[in-house]
């Protein structure tokens, strides 16, 4: 990962010694340094600014010597010790600085915050991970507000390949963000599939590619959010046959395979219509002639006696689905009636099973959604979309679908 412009200005200058003025008065009268202290502290300052640091160190050295030094002589010291070390890239020594600075009762909550902010970036550009997560957590118990370190602390715990704190401290960030309002950066999703592929999350992979795409649609992020969704296991036939109905939608069925393997989804899920005008596409597209034609012409026989039994059967099916306390008849019913080129009738009947107990509520509502979006009620299928909630396939699957709908 690259190292942010604001980490590399940190650690140019240490903020430590800015505020040094070697036997002058500070905020309090008594902190002052003696005569003989200064002789060396104002040395060591000296050669810091000649870049002679070895110099410089031995007359730090020559001021630890000095018996009977104040406790604002030896935070002095230790600062220039810390500087000297940051100079000279001695990260352990520097390290171990602010450690020994931060024992100091002397430090204001700012300094105290900030001498952390300072250790944390350190660890961290010396690829000292696990220690940059301690230090950062210890900022923010200092009470730390620098939204950076946030961002540090998460790259801090994958780097020490501590994916599950990272994908946690990730997913606060974003949860922050989209509390505020505002969508949450590109990378701060591309940093969720990070940690999931890493911890084997099928599940919450799925949800940031769905997030990825939604809000940075790109080809790639479309291809592993249908994927993921086909590679789901334990999907029921019509929640399956929904992900293939929106693959079409949106022009990704290429094949009479894919074509064939719709059609069998639908007729699995009891909609021989459905399966009928997936079969259709095949000749429509001219994709028969390129494909095993017998195959297709078995299927389609096979298919045909399907419906032929289904018209027979439909006067009895619908008056028993009609005084059924359940839905889930009369909706299938009517979402295959739809599809039958029934375009009122088909939606009339599943908004009356709309009314009663159904298995998957959602589902209905996506299916119901499609069947008014298909015949130009565009707006009324995005509030039934507006409804589904959830992290199911059916409720990413609307998400796509409100993506669709609501593209310019």
């Amino acid at each position: 990962m690259e190292k942010s412009v604001w980490i590399r200005s940190l650690l140019v200058a240490t903020f430590l010694t800015s505020g040094i003025s070697i036997g002058m008065n500070t905020v309090h009268a008594k902190d002052v340094v003696s005569n003989k202290m200064a002789v060396p502290l104002k040395k060591a300052e000296q050669l810091m600014k000649q870049g002679a640091y070895a110099q410089a160190d031995a007359a730090i050295k020559e001021a630890q010597s000095i018996s009977n030094a104040t406790p604002y002589e030896r935070d002095i010291i230790t600062q220039l010790q810390i500087a000297s070390a940051v100079k000279q890239n001695k990260v352990d020594e520097a390290l171990a600085g602010y450690s020994h600075l931060l024992s100091s009762s002397r430090l204001t909550k700012e300094q105290r915050s900030q001498t952390i902010l300072a250790q944390a970036t350190m660890a961290y550009r010396a690829k000292k991970y696990a220690q940059a997560t301690q230090y950062i957590e210890q900022y923010f118990k200092a009470g730390g507000n620098n939204p950076h370190m946030q961002t540090l602390l998460i790259q801090s715990y994958f780097l020490n390949n501590d994916y599950k704190s990272a994908l946690t401290e990730q997913q606060k960030q974003i949860d922050a963000e989209l509390k505020k309002g505002s969508i949450p950066a590109e990378t701060q999703w591309q940093f969720m599939v990070n940690c999931q592929m890493k911890l084997g999350d099928k599940e919450g992979l799925r949800h940031s590619y769905m997030q990825l795409a939604l809000h940075y649609p790109k080809p790639e992020y479309w291809s592993h959010v249908i994927s993921s969704l086909i590679a789901t296991k334990g999907m029921p036939p019509q929640v399956e046959l929904e992900v293939w109905n929106f693959r079409e939608k949106t022009g990704q069925l290429t094949t009479a395979d894919e074509y064939m393997t719709m059609a069998e989804l639908a007729i699995q899920s009891g909609y021989p219509y459905m399966a009928m005008q997936a079969m259709a596409k095949i000749h429509s597209k001219n994709l028969f002639e390129k494909s095993d034609q017998k195959r297709i012409l078995r299927f389609e026989e096979y298919l045909g006696k399907i419906i032929d039994k289904e018209k027979a059967d439909y006067p009895v099916k619908l008056a028993q689905a009609e005084k059924d306390s359940s839905g889930n008849a009369l909706f299938a019913l009517g979402y295959d009636q739809f599809w039958n080129g029934q375009v009122t009738e088909g939606p009339k009947m599943m908004q009356a099973a709309l009314t009663k107990p159904l298995t998957d509520r959602n589902l209905a509502l996506l299916q119901y959604a499609v069947t008014e979006q298909s015949f130009g009620q565009k707006n009324k299928a995005v509030t039934i979309l507006k409804t589904i909630t959830g992290k199911n396939v059916p409720a990413e699957l609307a998400s796509l679908w409100l993506m669709k709908l609501q593209a310019k």
